[in-house]
């Protein structure tokens, strides 16, 4: 893992969260992000209490290498970009306004819950595991 801000954010408690990133994972061959749940320590010591607001998780956070903290669509894009490869194409979604793309954004937060279960994510493999932050 090349540097130690690459860290995704999202809600722990959130089955669709929890698989997205799993995914994420998967697709990051060069293993070099690494994730946290909101309701963490980590998130604590990099994250405004606005966004880490335990009654109100509502966004994925990529906290990116020069510190910078990206939200909502922009924070999957910037994510999928750092990843690489294919994956860096995902930059061209930026053209289009942040609000036409956090509109889509939201109506899949707003669904996530009922879209897959928490207690049906398994258990984090050794490699997933050093991948996460408390």
């Amino acid at each position: 893992m090349s540097d130690a801000r690459l860290i995704v954010f999202y809600d722990g408690d959130c089955g669709f969260c929890d698989t997205s990133i799993r995914q994420l994972m998967r697709i990051d061959a060069r293993r070099q992000i690494r994730y946290a749940p909101l309701q963490g320590e980590t998130a604590v010591q990099n994250l405004p209490p606005d966004l880490r607001d335990t009654r109100d998780l509502k966004t994925l956070v990529f906290l990116d290498s020069e510190g910078r903290i990206h939200t909502k669509s922009t924070a999957v894009i910037a994510a999928l970009a750092q990843i690489g490869g294919i994956w860096k194409g995902c930059q061209l979604a930026l053209i289009l306004p942040a609000s036409f793309r956090d509109w889509f954004y939201d109506r899949v937060a707003i669904r996530r819950r009922s879209l897959i279960a928490k207690y049906s994510c398994p258990l984090p493999t050794p490699d997933e595991r050093a991948r996460m932050l408390p």
